[in-house]
């Protein structure tokens, strides 16, 4: 197992975003490419050990459940790293991410930070005297972050491992309140909360249903996968 360097990691996620229909700089919503990619996608309360959990099966089909007690900005990362392990794990088993950056673990979130942050956009963002500088301010962290729909702590590892920021920035910008920067400056905080508990993403009710009719399965056993679909149209709007 090769582990890939900031380098390699930015030419696979490139190489993932064309396969999906994506430029190499925009922002990446989760939720959009999850259904373009059929990955059928359950948020539900997890502990707080697992992050999330993905397998795919011999057919190829991928599933993903999300732990909706997480942040957003997280389940986005934690999304972006699932990805790598559907799709370039060498070793595909029903994996779970437990934060951990070892091995193929350390490969899928170079990977996701590659994909959710690709370098191209956040240069695009950053002004050319910070960049010079190596200044960052707090107004254009916070535009980065709300824009790349990213956590602080996720992006800080990112400017500081393409070098925009050194060491001494990131230790300053990592103990300043995100929440309470966030307010300040007049941005919504839903990115910094949890949230989507119960949302489904993909065909799983499509497929439920044919099964149904199809009398695959009893009318029982169909209620019973129409219940784990319970969330309700609001889910869609409280954020991605």
């Amino acid at each position: 197992m090769k582990t890939l360097t900031t380098t390699e990691a930015e030419l696979l996620a490139g190489k993932f975003r064309s396969m999906a229909g994506l430029n190499l700089s925009e922002p990446l919503n989760v939720k959009t490419l999850l259904r373009k990619l059929n990955i059928i996608t359950l948020y539900r309360p997890l502990s707080e050990a697992s992050c999330g959990i993905s397998c795919r099966s011999a057919s190829g089909k991928k599933f993903m459940l999300i732990n909706s007690r997480t942040t957003r900005g997280r389940q986005h990362f934690t999304i972006a790293h699932e990805l790598y392990h559907l799709f370039y794990d060498e070793h595909p088993m029903p994996h779970v991410c437990k934060g951990m950056a070892t091995g193929e673990e350390k490969n899928a979130n170079r990977f996701a930070s590659a994909l959710l942050m690709p370098k191209e956009g956040l240069l695009s963002v950053i002004p050319n005297e910070t960049l010079v500088n190596h200044s960052m301010n707090l107004p254009t962290l916070l535009r980065l972050e709300q824009l790349f729909s990213v956590s602080r702590s996720t992006l800080l590892v990112r400017l500081k491992d393409l070098e925009i920021i050194t060491q001494k920035q990131f230790d300053e910008l990592d103990t300043v309140s995100v929440k309470d920067s966030a307010r300040d400056y007049g941005y919504d905080l839903s990115l910094y909360e949890a949230g989507n508990e119960g949302l489904v993403i993909g065909d799983f009710g499509e497929k439920a249903r044919i099964l149904y009719e199809r009398g695959k399965i009893s009318e029982g056993h169909y209620q019973e996968l129409r219940k784990m679909i319970d969330y309700v149209g609001t889910h869609e709007k409280s954020g991605s």
